[in-house]
């Protein structure tokens, strides 16, 4: 087993150790075309008029783990009131988008289906495409892998089925251990399979802890033999030019780039993202990744700069 899953202890992960190993992936990721303004404000409704539409990632931003954050709901509605096109994109790929709009609608937040985009969707779009194969799923019991129109096996708690896979598909790593790393790594080198990684993060804020995402998993394949992962999802391209295009669908007008904002609490998936694909940014601190660090730090070690700061929406 590769030293690169060694290098921290997973259940006691710092905010260093995670910039340290989303550093580690740089090569990986797309460039920024720029570096933004850093400019600081106390809220989202603040700088609203500076854009006609705004992009939403969702944990550590609308939400922690199961827990909205307190404002978000009046803060949404706000925008929606001045006519704001507001959007959800999300790197969850374990379940169907569905659930993310059912969570949501509980919530009393205002998305509708057609706001809310996941990297799964991009996956799901994309395996229309591929040949039918037998896939070997990294997700949960209730990763519902015949909504991704595919057959396959759930690999995690049971790993009997690996040697029946012919390509690897990572969704969630609830149940993902070293141990069943180092038998999907060895058996995917030996018969040179396709790896999808359905959620390029490396983690996600949980309310005391980070959980541990498919993106730090799937990291160690580009240094394998016959390896070479496919990203579905923030800080890649393709996802942002799918939330784009939707924002102009649902705007029914051409939209200038730096009038759509990206909003997010991840330097190297949120803000990133927005960065190399030519819109505005926000990064949000108090709630995510950022809270209680000093941001400005993982800014001035990343050169990853954002347009705007705020605490909160």
């Amino acid at each position: 087993m590769s030293s690169y899953y060694s290098l921290f202890n997973h259940n006691n992960l710092s905010i260093d150790d995670v910039i340290n190993l989303y550093e580690l992936k740089t090569s990986t990721f797309p460039s920024p075309k720029r570096k933004g303004k850093m400019e600081k404000a106390k809220s989202i409704d603040e700088i609203s008029d500076k854009f006609d539409a705004f992009i939403f990632d969702s944990y550590g931003v609308l939400n922690i783990g199961s827990t909205l954050i307190e404002n978000v709901p009046s803060a949404l509605n706000k925008l929606k009131r001045k006519e704001k096109v507001i959007i959800v994109l999300t790197n969850g790929a374990s379940y169907p988008t569905s659930k993310k709009v059912e969570t949501f609608s509980n919530w009393k937040l205002p998305f509708n289906s057609s706001e809310v985009i996941s990297s799964r969707d991009l996956l799901k779009n994309h395996l229309k495409n591929e040949k039918k194969i037998t896939w070997g799923v990294i997700g949960s019991p209730g990763s519902d892998i015949d909504e991704l129109g595919i057959s396959g096996y759930i690999l995690g708690k049971n790993m009997k089925q690996i040697d029946k896979c012919e390509g690897i598909i990572y969704l969630g790593c609830e149940y993902w251990s070293n141990e069943n790393q180092k038998t999907l790594e060895d058996h995917v080198v030996k018969n040179s399979l396709k790896v999808l990684v359905g959620n390029p993060d490396i983690i996600a804020p949980q309310k005391s802890s980070f959980s541990v995402e498919p993106g730090f998993w799937s990291y160690n394949f580009h240094k394998l033999r016959n390896s070479n992962p496919l990203y579905f999802g923030k800080p890649h391209t393709q996802i942002f030019d799918l939330a784009i295009n939707k924002i102009m669908a649902l705007s029914n007008k051409s939209i200038s780039l730096d009038r759509i904002a990206m909003v997010g609490d991840s330097l190297h998936t949120d803000i990133l993202g927005g960065l190399s694909s030519k819109i505005s940014t926000i990064l949000v601190t108090n709630h995510g990744l950022f809270k209680g660090y000093d941001y400005y730090n993982a800014i001035a070690k990343t050169s990853i700069c954002p347009d705007w700061i705020i605490p909160s929406l």
